[in-house]
């Protein structure tokens, strides 16, 4: 045999032990790579099935099957959509005769436990109550009380044709979402600040009684805590553009004070290209000195003067005040309710802090 021949058949066996060694890397890689996800599956089932042993037991929550959301909601029906957001869509359904709002996450079970956690340790009438829970391979549900008049963005800026919503139930979805959030801020075995307070977290029942819903960002506090600096969560113009990072109270005060501007004025939070807080700064000087006319709803017909230099004075305070120096929930509502002055929390010497650009 040839030189040249014995160089081939070389070459030949060279090709044939790289191809065997190359598929048996690859059918080995596909083993473990097999075994991998095995074990990954395994750990979530066990994750998910420890997840669900805990919200049945020690949080006492109902727990539903898929099917059964499903069924409730015509298989998810564009028709029984409520809303959606970065965490998921909230349909109606009827179980047992009884409408729900059914909460289909997008997110992971990770960030999930936070609501079910806070969810199921808050009670209060000014709260969205959270009912039961649907966990099912890749499937994360919650099943909430059902608010049926819609949320206050809907009523402010929906399209409802001649409806306006009334200077009466304006006052009362303030004091009672404001309930909600001094429960949350002050009366909770631990603070829980929400974090993305605005119109469309503000649910109503027949009756205008405001229930604060939606906790996907709210955050727990330790007792000895007074804020943490995290990165700001929330919607834009309802964050606190002067926070320095830190997420308290104070930010949800902030959010709150838009809350009430859109209360006040009948305006979306963007107004020409600004927001609200900016937009409102000459009219509610103006105000503050008795002239509500380019501040005020033109919409409302009737309202009660006083109680609307009431709500002024909150929202001025929540938004122009400096961070440390802003009311608690407490005082807003005591302030909404009359119990105290309103220049309690803002007085002729707080003008200053309403910088209007020249």
């Amino acid at each position: 045999m040839t030189t040249s021949h014995q160089n081939i058949s070389r070459r030949k066996l060279l090709d044939t032990v790289v191809k065997y060694l190359s598929e048996s890397a690859t059918f080995m890689m596909r083993g473990r790579l097999r075994k991998i996800r095995d074990k990954i599956k395994d750990g979530k089932s066990k994750l998910l099935s420890a997840w669900e042993k805990l919200f049945r037991t020690h949080y006492g929550l109902r727990r539903f099957t898929y099917k059964k959301l499903a069924d409730a909601t015509k298989n998810f029906s564009n028709n029984r959509l409520l809303g959606e957001g970065g965490f998921g869509q909230v349909y109606r359904g009827k179980i047992h005769g009884k409408t729900y709002a059914i909460k289909k996450l997008k997110r992971l079970p990770k960030k999930m436990e936070a609501e079910i956690k806070i969810l199921s340790t808050v009670s209060h009438q000014n709260l969205v109550k959270l009912i039961g829970y649907c966990i099912e391979k890749a499937d994360t549900l919650l099943v909430l009380e059902f608010a049926p008049n819609n949320s206050l963005k809907y009523h402010l800026h929906g399209n409802q044709g001649n409806q306006v919503l009334e200077w009466s139930n304006r006052m009362k979805i303030a004091i009672g979402s404001a309930k909600g959030l001094k429960y949350l801020h002050e009366d909770c075995p631990h603070k829980i600040i929400h974090r993305d307070i605005k119109t469309d977290n503000i649910v109503l029942d027949n009756n205008f009684e405001a229930k604060v819903t939606d906790f996907g960002l709210a955050l727990f506090f330790p007792d000895d805590v007074s804020h943490l600096s995290i990165t700001i969560a929330g919607t834009e113009v309802y964050i606190d553009p002067n926070s320095g990072g830190h997420t308290s109270q104070e930010t949800d005060v902030y959010s709150f004070g838009v809350v009430l501007l859109e209360l006040i004025t009948g305006k979306n939070t963007r107004i020409n290209g600004t927001t609200i807080v900016d937009w409102a700064r000459d009219p509610i000087r103006q105000a503050l000195a008795g002239d509500h006319t380019a501040l005020v709803d033109l919409k409302l017909k009737e309202y009660n003067r006083e109680e609307m230099n009431r709500m002024i004075g909150c929202a001025a305070a929540c938004v122009y005040k400096p961070f440390n120096f802003r009311p608690s929930m407490n005082q807003i509502i005591q302030t909404l309710e009359a119990n105290i002055p309103v220049t309690n929390i803002w007085n002729e010497n707080d003008s200053n802090y309403i910088q209007i650009d020249t």
